[in-house]
């Protein structure tokens, strides 16, 4: 019997996808993840505070102790989410103070980083580098098209995105949408008539001529 797939609804749906691929990837070996919402009007601190619950809440229930951390790049996005969130503000650091706090080398802790930036490189490869936990990096950008092809620092960069393994990613696109939702495999949908249509599967995240052509 063939899998039928289907997009989320909208966010609130696409969240609950969201939790169930979160507790997926807690099986895995891996402990770098990536989750990607690419589409305008988010809430990124909303989803943040989600996959901090869906964690804190997994550890609570089963009664295992985990510290679950949120860091940003900057004082400022520290401060609002703070204000937000005061129950947990003691849990809020930017990169470089996590790092420099006693959290960093603790195997019981658990971090979520929010919009991670090419500029932000040189504080948050640091604190990556440190951190042996578990880790969900939030709509991250690491590579750099500015820095010249060959260079020293673009293959640095590179060979650090490969020690990240995407659990959940959705995106729409010309003429359709591309979805992740681990354990399943990349999904690729075709809108017709303002319906996403499902088309195809990938076992690993199609390029931009692969799309193409099977749109």
């Amino acid at each position: 019997m063939n899998t039928i797939y289907v997009l989320p609804k909208d966010l609130n749906d696409a969240l609950k996808n969201l939790e169930n691929s979160i507790i997926s990837s807690l099986k895995l070996s891996s402990f770098r993840f990536t989750v990607e919402f690419n589409f305008e009007g988010l809430k990124f601190n909303k989803i943040g505070i989600t996959i901090y619950k869906i964690l804190a809440n997994y550890y609570n229930n089963k009664k295992i102790k985990k510290n679950v951390f949120i860091t940003y790049s900057d004082p400022g996005a520290v401060a609002l989410a703070q204000r937000d969130y005061p129950d947990i503000k003691e849990n809020i650091f930017t990169f470089k103070g996590f790092n420099e706090s006693i959290y960093v080398d603790k195997d019981e802790s658990i971090l979520i980083s929010i919009l991670p930036q090419p500029y932000d490189f040189d504080t948050f490869e640091p604190m990556c580098d440190n951190f042996k936990g578990l880790h969900y990096s939030l709509n991250p950008k690491f590579e750099d098209a500015n820095i010249g092809i060959g260079s020293v620092i673009r293959e640095r960069r590179k060979n650090f995105v490969k020690t990240w393994y995407n659990v959940y990613f959705l995106q729409p696109i010309d003429n359709g949408a591309l979805m992740h939702s681990y354990p399943n495999n990349w999904l690729l949908f075709k809108e017709i008539n303002k319906r996403y249509l499902f088309k195809k599967e990938f076992e690993e995240r199609p390029d931009n001529e692969t799309i193409f052509v099977n749109l």
